[in-house]
């Protein structure tokens, strides 16, 4: 499959690979160049154990319990 790169460096993604990979406009491929020059493409997939880098990690582990009053005073506004 030929591709053309336009004047910005952009590619059209055909749209039988797009459906093949399941991707979307605004979704993200990783790319790679292999030491013989093919380009490799693969969807980035973000699941919530992604989410985990983005928090600050916890001074402690609350219980359950804990949790559960946290909640509670969060939807009662106390």
């Amino acid at each position: 499959m030929i591709v053309t790169i336009t004047s910005k460096g952009q590619i059209t993604l055909p749209a039988s690979v797009r459906k093949e990979l399941k991707i979307k406009t605004g979704d993200k491929l990783d790319m790679e160049v292999t030491p013989d020059g093919a380009i490799l493409g693969r969807p980035v997939t973000n699941d919530l154990s992604s989410l985990a880098e983005v928090l600050p990690r916890a001074k402690r582990r609350l219980s359950l319990e804990e949790m559960d009053a946290a909640i509670l005073r969060g939807v009662s506004g106390i």
